[in-house]
């Protein structure tokens, strides 16, 4: 199956048009369109990340239907999933949670525990609204 193909039946598998997936993800219906009519043959990493939780699959599964080679490399304390495109190329999508966790062991922690513990999609919204806020009250303060 074409990825176009398996793209719309997600979408329609959610209820969704077009448009709503758009909002919903914060992209153009444009981009939905050429996806779903093979416009645009490999999807970018970003748009794919943008519009997985409104599919109701991974993103990594939505990399690997749109052709992109995951390789997995454990290392102690977490996993870092590199994925590349046909001729090799790493796309550089996950490399910001090795950085984060990195940076900070704790916080990245917590922020895959939002993702991985069985919230509801409010619930999540709930707590990225909050941090969003938080971040953007004390980036003020800094100014």
């Amino acid at each position: 199956m074409a990825f176009g193909t398996y793209f719309r039946n997600l979408r329609e598998k959610r209820g969704l048009s077009q448009r709503q997936l758009a909002e919903l993800a914060k992209i153009s219906n444009t981009e939905i369109s050429r996806l779903e009519s093979g416009e645009r043959q490999k999807p970018s990493p970003l748009i794919l990340k943008a519009v997985a939780p409104y599919l109701g699959v991974s993103f990594s599964e939505l990399m690997k239907e749109a052709g992109y080679i995951e390789e997995v490399v454990e290392h102690r304390g977490y996993t870092e999933s590199i994925y590349r495109d046909e001729n090799g190329k790493v796309i550089d999508i996950e490399q910001r949670a090795k950085e984060m966790y990195q940076k900070d062991r704790d916080w990245a922690n917590l922020a895959y525990r939002v993702t991985a513990e069985k919230l509801t999609e409010d619930e999540r919204a709930l707590i990225k609204a909050q941090t969003q806020a938080l971040l953007e009250q004390f980036l003020k303060k800094k100014k």
